[in-house]
């Protein structure tokens, strides 16, 4: 799987790569307590696993809330290691965050799905 989910094809994997990049972000923030970045992801992480616990579905405005891959593409842009390890995972999350697809449909997503999107919307402009 390498759409614009990233690995996240289904619930169960957004909210296994939730957790496993809370723990990153953790680690990183126990090393460096002071970096703003980390805390501002660690708070977004920690509302997305609130919003969507219990099987809830997070709201329109809870969903558009969240920028963690905006963040992560802004001032991750040439991590290596850990750091690039945690935007990749940044980046799908905010994207299914943002989506909430059904399981069926990303299990099926792919980049392309994400483009004729954006290109509908501009046809729609016309």
């Amino acid at each position: 799987m390498g759409g614009v989910y990233g690995e996240i094809d289904s619930n169960a994997a957004y909210r296994q790569m939730l957790a496993d990049a809370t723990e990153i972000a953790r680690r990183i923030l126990g090393r460096t307590p002071e970096n703003a970045t980390m805390q501002r992801i660690g708070k977004q992480l920690d509302a997305m696993k609130r919003w969507s616990d219990n099987g809830r579905k997070p709201t329109d405005g809870e969903r558009r809330s969240i920028d963690v891959g905006l963040v992560a593409a802004r001032e991750f842009s040439d991590a290596t290691g850990e750091l690039d390890e945690l935007a990749q995972k940044l980046f799908a999350l905010n994207n299914y965050f943002e989506d909430w697809p059904t399981d069926e449909a990303a299990a099926s997503a792919t980049d392309e799905d994400f483009f004729d999107d954006d290109d509908e919307g501009k046809d729609k402009a016309k």
